[in-house]
């Protein structure tokens, strides 16, 4: 049985499983292209903040869907309007409150998605890691359409019509 290879420097193996996808920059052809490479630990560092970056765009984005409606509600429910007063509704209190807040809602999730998907390709096509962006975007997705699929009743046939 003969012993895993180790490579002879580990400190310049900077390279981890998530970056064997990444794509690869052209090859050097003369000693000016090699010269204006990226440095291998410029490039490490650059894809271990891409994966940091990807998680924090997650936490943020659920975050700020929660911190976004519940701000619209509160601000529908002290405007007051019509159907709190008969009785009808306690939070969209209107017409106009159950649109803004439904459509308002949506707005928050589908960017996020949006632009993660925006910042995965740039990624991509910088030969930086972009798998984690990958794994963002397929978390966000269900996440923006339980978003939608929750709020946008509201704005397209009204509260009334929701229960």
């Amino acid at each position: 049985m003969t012993p895993p290879v180790r490579p002879e420097h580990p400190e310049n193996d900077l390279h981890s499983d998530a970056d064997y996808t990444n794509k690869r920059p052209p090859a050097p052809h003369s000693p000016e292209d090699l010269a204006s490479a990226t440095d291998p630990a410029v490039q490490n560092e650059r894809n271990r903040a891409s994966t940091r970056q990807a998680l924090w765009w997650l936490g943020g984005t659920v975050l700020l869907s929660a911190v976004v409606s519940l701000a619209l509600a509160l601000m529908a429910r002290a405007l007051g309007g019509p159907y709190c007063e008969s009785g009808e509704a306690t939070w969209l209190c209107s017409r106009a409150a159950q649109l803004w807040w439904g459509i308002g809602s949506a707005v928050v999730p589908v960017a996020g998605l949006i632009g993660c998907m925006i910042i995965m390709v740039r990624k991509l096509q910088r030969y930086t890691r972009w798998r984690a962006w990958m794994g963002v975007f397929w978390v966000l997705v269900p996440h923006a359409m339980m978003w939608m699929t929750t709020t946008l009743p509201y704005a397209i046939v009204g509260g009334g019509a929701m229960g």
